[in-house]
This record gives structure tokens, sequence and C-alpha cells, in this order.
């Protein structure tokens, strides 16, 4: 019988705005055993005092690991499934999850295989150009009349929900088709075959009116990231691409 190697998600911060809130985040995630943050275009430079003082020692623990990273794309290239947060609804066709599930599904998926959560900015949280690259969506369930959650507070509440959820877990509630999702594809892989794809729709001039292409390219990314498709599936629409090209 394989060993299950239960692996905590990639924490992801884009753009964050403030050290402080950097320093908090890392704080709160050693707290419930996360170590890989991954910070994408911080608007203050790196390494950052105030970010080292607010994390009261988690950003210089020998276990805890952090990088920057110019875009998401980088940040999440070994990422195979992909959760995006947010605290208020979206108009995007994504399936969306509250907070309780969404940590189940990580879980799930972390058998042998690596996952991440991205968390917007404290101004306004992600982008939609963002989103369109996570697998789902999971929505921190507050006050409708007043949904402010500071970055930080939203990183806590994920990693102390993962903690609570890994915690009590056992072998027959985490069991759901474990062979398709070990051979998740990672994101790097399907990125490649959006950019194949993309390159042929655009040398067949698919992309009319010109002026709609940013936002068909996002559906169509839309597409395959919601359906978390397998390093074999990956493999198969490389074929079909190809004999497009050949044909």
């Amino acid at each position: 019988m394989t060993n299950k190697i239960i692996r905590y998600p990639k924490i992801i911060l884009i753009e964050p705005q403030l050290g402080e809130n950097i320093g908090s985040s890392a704080r709160a995630m050693l707290n419930f055993g996360f170590t890989d943050l991954a910070i994408v275009r911080p608007r203050e430079d790196w390494p950052n005092k105030k970010a080292i003082a607010t994390s009261v020692g988690a950003l210089q623990d020998k276990n805890f690991n952090v990088k920057i990273f110019n875009n998401i794309k980088s940040a999440t290239k070994n990422v195979s499934y992909l959760l995006a947060t947010t605290a208020r609804e979206r108009d995007i066709n994504k399936p969306v999850f509250n907070i309780i599930e969404a940590v189940k599904i990580l879980l799930n998926h972390n058998i042998n295989s690596t996952t991440g959560i991205i968390f917007g900015c404290e101004k306004s949280g992600l982008e939609n150009k963002d989103l369109v690259k996570a697998d789902a969506i999971a929505n921190i369930e507050c006050n409708k009349n007043f949904n402010s959650i500071n970055l930080s507070m939203s990183v806590f509440s994920f990693c102390y929900q993962w903690f609570i959820e890994n915690n009590k877990r056992d072998s027959i509630s985490y069991t759901q088709s474990q062979t398709r999702i070990n051979k998740i594809a990672n994101k790097s892989e399907l990125n490649y075959l959006l950019e194949r794809l993309v390159a042929q729709l655009d040398k067949n001039k698919f992309f009319v009116p010109i002026d709609k292409k940013d936002s068909m390219i996002k559906n169509i990314e839309a597409i395959f990231t919601r359906n978390s498709l397998t390093d074999q599936e990956i493999k198969i629409l490389h074929g079909i691409i190809s004999s497009f090209i050949k044909g």
C-alpha cells in the first residue's frame, strides 16, 4: 500500500501592500504548521523589517520558506490544485465553497500532491485575472453588512480550519477518487497547454473581434482550470492540438 503524504498547502499572497500583514500572515501560518509562503509583487522592498518584526520569529524560523515571485504563474508552477479566497461574491464561473468545504477538498488533493491558496491585496482582494487561474473559489463567510477582512485574518482563518480538519480526518472520509487526484497536472503543465492552444487559435484568427481577445482567453482558461485535468488528459489535449497543426 502506497504511503499517503499530506502536504500543507502553499500560501500565496498577491501584491500585499503592508509588511506588517506579511509578517502577521507568516505568524498565523507557523502557528498551525504551514511553512511555505510565496509573495507575488509585494509593494514594499524585501526583506522587510516590519514583516520580520510582526512575524515574531516565524519568518526567521529555519523550517519556514518564503520566496518572492514576479507573477502568479511562476508562484504556482508546481501546484496541482489552486484555491482562490474572497470575502465577497464574484461573477465568475468557478465552483464556490465555504471555508470548511474548501479545506476538506484541499485535504483530498493534498495526498501526495501540492496545493495552493491565493489571497489578494489588502485594498481590493483578488482581481479576476488572478481568480481565473484558480480551480475553485472559497468564500470566507462573515457579516454581509461588513465584510472587510484583514489579509492576515484571512490567512489565519484558512490555516486554523486546515489544522482542525487535518487533525480530525480519518482514512474513510478522505479516500474519494484518490487515483485521479494523485495524477492531476500541475499549473506549469496546464499553462503550457493553454499557451499552445492560444497560439494556434491566434494563428487561425479565432479571436474576433480582437478587442475581445483578452476576455475570450480568460474564458478559455476558466474552462480548463475548472476541470482539474490529469496528466493523461493534458497529453491527449496536446495530441489534439498537434493534429490540428499537422492538418
